[in-house]
């Protein structure tokens, strides 16, 4: 999509849809274009390369960075943790099963359930994919110089801030 495709898409719903339009408009519709297309070419890219899918590069980035020096979390703990909604947590952790990127354990807490740990193998996958993504993420960004990256950053947080 170019960018007259996106302001002629603002001027639209501004025409078609008066009672609905405010200028945060100007802002939130680029916004919302250009996280789509970052996260389809990000999802383009694990189905492509690796055969993931989003939900499962995050399972696998949260064992690694959240879960305790053995890369272990509770379903529960890792659901909390997750960047991109489970799309079905039992069905996510079945698949990344299958494939040998985590594995089962019991859990010492509380025999009725089991923990999920990064394999070494996911370790590894995990580590490829997440250098691509970085790749891909300073190519989406590298209109913007260093100055621009910051105040873009800033800007985000201060949105968010308190949400």
């Amino acid at each position: 999509m170019d960018l007259d495709e996106i302001n002629n898409s603002i001027i639209r719903h501004k025409n078609k849809s008066p009672q609905t339009y405010d200028k945060v408009l100007d802002v939130a519709i680029p916004f919302y274009i250009a996280h789509k297309k970052l996260s389809e070419e990000l999802c383009i890219m694990h189905e492509s390369k690796y055969s993931i899918s989003n939900a499962q590069l995050d399972v696998l980035s949260s064992l690694k960075l959240v879960g305790d020096e053995n890369y272990i979390l509770s379903p529960t703990k890792l659901y909390s943790t997750m960047v991109f909604s489970s799309g079905g947590m039992t069905k996510v952790l079945k698949k990344l099963e299958e494939k040998e990127y985590i594995t089962r354990v019991d859990n010492e807490n509380d025999k009725r359930s089991k923990l999920v740990q990064l394999s070494k193998k996911g370790e590894i996958l995990l580590n490829k994919a997440l250098k691509d993504v970085v790749d891909l993420e300073k190519d989406f960004f590298s209109p913007l110089n260093e100055k621009e990256q910051k105040t873009l950053k800033e800007l985000i947080y201060k949105v968010l801030k308190d949400k």
